[in-house]
């Protein structure tokens, strides 16, 4: 039988409320998707379809005590200002995070693992 690993929210006269970890990573790509200039996660979403070599990546996810820590790995592309990329990538999975979830962001840290090069063939046009 496989684990599914969740994260618990609350406890309330009704019951609990708990995410599982794909519902986190899910958020958290939508969130990557959606900045201008930083490759997909893993080859899922526009990435994959661009046909993108490489790709950003969650390395890690904890929870304790509703507080969530991301760890991530970023490629961005060539010739972008990598520290604004970095915090905006914090900003948008905190955003996307807090306003989907009642789970508190403890830390979205951030490591640019690669550089995206624009493909030769469509540079020319």
């Amino acid at each position: 039988m496989v684990s599914v690993k969740s994260y618990s929210s609350e406890q309330n006269q009704m019951g609990s409320i708990k995410y599982n970890d794909d519902v986190i990573k899910t958020i958290v790509g939508m969130a990557l998707n959606e900045v201008e200039g930083v490759a997909g996660i893993d080859g899922k979403g526009a990435g994959g379809i661009l046909g993108r070599k490489h790709f950003s990546h969650i390395n890690k996810i904890t929870v304790d005590e509703n507080r969530v820590v991301i760890e991530l790995s970023l490629v961005v592309n060539y010739g972008l200002d990598l520290r604004e990329k970095a915090r905006e990538v914090q900003q948008r999975v905190k955003d996307s995070l807090t306003g989907m979830t009642d789970l508190q962001i403890g830390a979205v840290n951030i490591t640019v693992i690669g550089l995206e090069f624009p493909d030769k063939s469509t540079a020319k046009e």
